[in-house]
């Protein structure tokens, strides 16, 4: 009997350890997506649309990044930054702002954050420069 009561608590013991093991542990794709909030994708600026999509082209090319398609009708450029694909589109809002959004082809978000930042602050920086046609 004696030993059945040993068998039990010991299988008993090991359940209960693993179970609160498991439960203390956080799961690798929760702690990478929480590093990227909504407000990072997403940015308004004082510029027109079309200075805007050539500021954003300029930027995308200042950070090495391999540009896949344009779409100038529509605004939206497909790029490839190191193995993953964005997609960047470009709207404006009324006469005076404009605003660019930066989302990840595949809808994986699972990358870092600093690559639509890197792009973000380019065209902060250089948000004075008015690119012009020349005939």
């Amino acid at each position: 009997m004696k030993k059945y009561l040993t068998a039990i608590f010991i299988i008993i013991a090991f359940c209960i350890e693993q179970k609160v093991y498991a439960e203390s542990t956080i799961p690798v794709s929760n702690a990478i997506k929480s590093g990227i909030s909504a407000g990072d994708f997403s940015k308004s600026y004082k510029t027109s649309s079309e200075n805007l999509l050539y500021l954003l082209l300029s930027a995308i090319s200042e950070n090495n990044y391999l540009i896949e398609e344009i779409q100038f009708k529509t605004g939206s450029v497909l790029f490839k930054a190191y193995t993953k694909e964005f997609i960047a589109s470009v709207s404006e809002q009324d006469g005076v702002n404009s605003f660019v959004k930066i989302i990840p082809a595949d809808n994986n978000y699972n990358f870092s954050p600093s690559l639509i930042e890197k792009l973000h602050t380019y065209i902060e920086s250089n948000n004075k420069i008015n690119f012009q046609k020349i005939l």
